[in-house]
């Protein structure tokens, strides 16, 4: 499939011209220097040229090839802004999405970078809470959409984006973390949750009563605070997938080998009515499915 020139190509494009570097540009355009450069990346990949030029203590300089496209990229920006603004008139100019705090700081920044590329005057307001507080909110509109993570549900949820495994992590130098685990090896253990009332408590009872008796959970507050629990006590964290994906990958925490696998659980997403086609709420859920579809991000 023939691939076309963006918005966000142009918008980096502009940007790092007009600033003269790559940092400047992404203060300009208020995403991280990681989101430019790879924007540029795959501008040069659907172009099959370079695009910027590197200067040693210098910003980077655009390449000739790059410079012709400036007078397209300034109208394609244009055109894309005038057509948002008319449409802003009388659509939705801040998008209110309620989230919990494990998808607010590991799934929500590379979709939020990107969406604000392409809706640059479309506030997106976070409001951080518990499950079925958050879906409360939806119903009384106080929100437009809540992002929740819980236990899975029924096949073909109509509202599930994605499904993932919960992760028990412990310490590197804890014995569980250099054999096959069962329920009972667990018994004694004492089970860190980020909040004690979340979703995953019901997941845990239910999946560690097998084992003869209920679990100890306790809460250590946040996805950190089950983190630094984990190196400094022998206890067992319990986090999704992509919250700890990073420790994993750097060995700063082991992942128990259990002979049974994990309750799985379910990113949902809440609204009121279906987003319209083309609305700032419509694309910031594409971007969010973009990222959970990506090799590096939850996986079902």
């Amino acid at each position: 499939m023939k691939q076309d020139l963006e918005v966000r190509h142009c918008r980096v494009l502009l940007a790092v011209r007009d600033c003269g570097g790559i940092g400047a540009a992404a203060r300009t355009l208020g995403v991280s220097q990681s989101t430019v450069s790879e924007t540029l990346l795959s501008l040069e990949r659907l172009l099959g040229a370079p695009i910027t030029l590197r200067r040693p203590g210098r910003g980077a300089m655009l390449t000739a090839a790059a410079e012709t496209l400036i007078p397209h990229a300034r109208l394609l920006v244009s055109t894309s802004d005038a057509a948002r603004a008319t449409a802003a008139r009388q659509g939705q100019r801040a998008i209110r999405l309620g989230t919990v705090e494990s998808i607010s700081s590991f799934l929500l920044p590379g979709p939020l970078s990107a969406f604000r590329l392409l809706w640059p005057h479309v506030d997106v307001r976070i409001a951080i809470g518990l499950c079925e507080d958050l879906r409360g909110r939806v119903a009384r509109a106080e929100l437009d959409a809540a992002l929740t993570i819980e236990g899975a549900t029924h096949a073909h949820d109509v509202n599930e984006l994605s499904s993932t495994q919960l992760r028990f992590v412990v310490s590197p130098r804890d014995p569980l973390s250099n054999g096959v685990v069962t329920r009972r090896d667990l018994e004694a253990r004492t089970f860190l949750l980020a909040d004690h009332e979340g979703a995953f408590n019901a997941l845990l009872n239910a999946w560690l009563g097998g084992a003869g008796r209920l679990p100890r959970l306790e809460s250590a507050g946040s996805i950190d605070g089950v983190k630094r629990g984990v190196l400094n006590s022998g206890a067992v964290g319990v986090l999704p997938d992509y919250a700890v994906r990073d420790e994993l990958s750097a060995g700063s925490l082991a992942e128990l080998s259990l002979d049974d696998p994990t309750p799985a659980v379910s990113l949902r997403l809440t609204t009121l009515k279906p987003p319209e086609p083309g609305s700032p709420l419509d694309s910031l859920i594409e971007k969010i499915l973009e990222e959970l579809q990506a090799p590096t991000s939850v996986t079902a």
